[in-house]
């Protein structure tokens, strides 16, 4: 190989080098600073204020995961509603249910009622379930990772039914 060959490769793994951390830079800026205004879309609907059912924020990692009484099924149609959110993975929070009451928001920050932050996929308001005239909607809140609804990306609220899985992280929600 000539020296001119080498300097072509030695640039080139240069600028591979350059454009990997400007990326690393770029992915912790965007956490840092926490969700855009205006990039979530909006809902369908608007939703009345009512009172939450819980009262404040859950920290999963913390709550002891509470066995779900009913087994999962799988709605026929639409008309099955969903009443709560049960963690079906990761394996070591299965069990724990979290009643859906007006709305319920995820992420990792403090000011969400389910709290998860330990998982990094997790954006800082990450997404949002909530009851409109009695139908449950689930919607990204404009997170880094996406939120999937039975393995299809969210880009819109997307009404949910009992057996739905919804994917946050590696959080995986079963509606019931």
């Amino acid at each position: 190989m000539t020296d001119q060959l080498l300097n072509i490769f030695k640039y080139a793994l240069l600028a591979l080098l350059y454009l990997f951390f400007a990326r690393v830079l770029w992915a912790v800026w965007s956490e840092v600073r926490g969700p855009r205004a205006g990039k979530a879309q909006p809902a369908v609907m608007p939703v009345q204020a009512q009172p939450r059912v819980v009262a404040g924020p859950i920290d999963i990692t913390t709550s002891t995961p509470v066995p779900s009484a009913a087994a999962p099924q799988r709605a026929r149609g639409k008309k099955a509603t969903v009443s709560s959110l049960v963690i079906a993975q990761p394996r070591v929070r299965r069990g724990a249910a979290f009643a859906l009451g007006q709305e319920i928001t995820v992420g990792r920050t403090a000011s969400c009622t389910i709290m998860i932050p330990d998982d990094s996929f997790v954006s800082q308001l990450h997404a949002r379930v909530y009851t409109l005239e009695g139908v449950a909607y689930a919607e990204d809140l404009g997170s880094t990772n996406g939120t999937y609804l039975n393995g299809k990306r969210l880009t819109a609220p997307q009404q949910m039914v009992k057996g739905d899985r919804l994917q946050i992280g590696n959080t995986i929600f079963e509606a019931q």
